[in-house]
């Protein structure tokens, strides 16, 4: 599936929302098609929210604990495992594949934050268009994929 033919699926049944970017996503993307946003989907009313609020906007029913990083311990991730959990297994220099066609792209830097303002951790990549772009769009294990690694950093002591 592309992005185009899952949002056109998602517009037949009005599981559409809209981000303040402007771009429409299907409720089931877990952030923005167009800005990298998340957004999660209310338990409740189901009620798409373009921004992880701890609340949702329409019938005030709470994020979902995994949102908020709650693990069945009942303790909260730290910033670290919050980010390598987004970050995945990509690396700078490496090469990856979100899915789709034309969506090969390349690692070119990772902040990994904390940052004040949004977004609090970024990805810089060169898409297969030569195109720069920056954004904070999560690791996907069921549709991302890792085309090259880079060489790991090898020390020799002597």
């Amino acid at each position: 599936m592309t992005y185009e033919s899952d949002l056109a699926a998602a517009k037949r049944v009005r599981r559409v929302w809209g981000c303040p970017c402007g771009t429409d996503s299907p409720s089931s993307y877990a952030a923005c098609h167009g800005c990298g946003r998340p957004s999660w989907a209310c338990d409740r009313c189901g009620c798409v929210q373009s921004d992880a609020w701890s609340q949702c906007q329409h019938c005030e029913n709470g994020i979902p604990d995994e949102l908020r990083g709650d693990r069945e311990e009942d303790f909260e991730m730290t910033w670290e495992e919050f980010v390598s959990l987004q970050v995945g297994p990509r690396r700078v220099g490496g090469r990856y594949d979100h899915g789709y066609t034309g969506s090969e792209y390349e690692v070119l830097a990772l902040d990994r934050g904390p940052r004040a303002s949004w977004p609090s951790w970024r990805i810089t990549v060169r898409g297969s268009d030569g195109q720069v772009r920056e954004h904070c769009t999560g690791w996907d294990a069921r549709q991302d994929r890792v085309v090259a690694q880079p060489p790991a950093d090898v020390t020799v002591d002597r």
